[in-house]
């Protein structure tokens, strides 16, 4: 039992790592193996270019960290752009209506020669939860 649990854990993991989607907007270089993280640009003290903007966007699912995920979507996208560093902008949320589902059932009883019929309708509504998270990537310049 305990294997099971954790197996169907372990997938939900993974498709949960699949559920970011990055949007890139820039120059591409080799790919670099460490990018250095940023809160803000006044935190860079070398000298640097910007060479894209990146965002991020996850939708929200229950025992997830999305903030998380989409920090290390960015650094990845960061790296896979030859960028030396990131300087992260702010998580945003908002809600998306999802899809509303009606569903009817009519309920038929003879009363004599007389049919009663009865109509019962339920609609359920859901909202998803999305939230983003911007960088700013950059290199390096001089010295």
């Amino acid at each position: 039992m305990r294997r099971s649990v954790g197996w169907c854990l372990g997938l939900l993991a993974l498709g949960c790592a699949g559920c970011v989607s990055v949007d890139y907007v820039g120059k591409s270089f080799s790919p670099t193996t460490s990018v250095d993280l940023y809160l803000s640009a006044s935190d860079v003290k070398r000298p640097y270019e910007v060479i894209g903007n990146a965002s991020a966007q996850v939708e929200v699912l229950p025992f997830t960290n999305p903030s998380q995920q989409l920090q290390d979507e960015l650094l990845a996208e960061a790296r896979r752009r030859g960028a030396d560093g990131i300087i992260l902008g702010q998580v945003d949320s908002r809600l998306v209506p999802g899809v509303q589902q009606t569903v009817g059932r009519a309920d038929t009883k003879k009363n004599g020669d007389k049919k009663d019929t009865h109509y019962t309708e339920t609609t359920t509504t859901s909202t998803e939860e999305y939230r983003s998270l911007r960088g700013t990537l950059i290199r390096y310049t001089g010295g």
